[in-house]
């Protein structure tokens, strides 16, 4: 009896069985179907000729060789002091000196003594005013001897200027009055044969006065020189 159930148990399960895989193989396939897709070649060159799609690698700009010479003069420091407070005294010193030396190269390139640069101008002389009555007061023949004997020759500059304002005054060819520029006797002397030689003495008296640069002895024969051309003028008067 036992037997003959048993038996009914595997002639059940067996058909279970191959129901269950019939019933299976009988489903359709439900699989998403894969899509094959390929890119568009006008499309990549459109982006490739885009400029807002082409993208560089920045390279740093190499060092110049200042900047390198810096770099190896502050490691040099650092590796002596090892301080980050002393390499910074340090850059601040070393630019200080880079100025002082620029400052000194641009005052002898100007032509200026360092050692009269901050000195007071010593009252030389007289100030001789510009104006025609104290023109008229002044030997300045004299006066001009004595600035050169004295090797003075700011002074003896300034007076062969004020000399040949007072021959051009004496032929009416301009009219001295206190404050008036070089520029303005100039302009009144405009297409006059003495011009140029005004126009270079006046460039030597503010030169060496106003610009207060060491004049010499061939700054004052320069001077002479001009002044002789300029001459005894006539009187422009009828």
């Amino acid at each position: 009896m036992k037997r003959h159930i048993n038996l009914l148990f595997l002639i059940l399960t067996l058909q279970f069985a191959f129901a269950g895989s019939s019933a299976f193989a009988a489903l359709p396939d439900q699989s998403p179907q894969t899509e094959i897709r390929s890119f568009d070649a006008q499309k990549l060159d459109e982006y490739r000729s885009d400029k807002r799609f082409q993208y560089e690698v920045y390279k740093a700009k190499p060092k110049g060789f200042l900047e390198r010479l810096w770099d190896r003069i502050v490691g040099w420091f650092n590796s002596l002091f090892g301080s980050a407070v002393t390499s910074g005294i340090l850059e601040i010193l070393f630019y200080g000196l880079l100025i002082a030396a620029f400052v000194f190269f641009i005052v002898k390139l100007a032509g200026i003594q360092p050692t009269t640069l901050f000195k007071k101008t010593k009252s030389e002389a007289k100030p001789y005013q510009v104006d025609e009555e104290t023109l008229h007061e002044i030997d300045f023949e004299t006066e001009i001897q004595q600035a050169i004997s004295q090797a003075q020759w700011r002074i003896a500059v300034r007076l062969t200027y004020l000399y040949s304002l007072k021959r051009i005054s004496d032929a009416n060819l301009i009219a001295i009055r206190k404050g008036k520029t070089n520029r303005e006797y100039l302009y009144e002397l405009s297409g006059h044969n003495i011009e140029k030689d005004f126009a270079s003495l006046s460039f030597l008296f503010d030169y060496t006065w106003y610009g207060h640069f060491e004049a010499n002895e061939t700054m004052v024969a320069k001077a002479k020189s001009h002044l002789e051309s300029i001459g005894t003028l006539k009187s422009s008067k009828k």
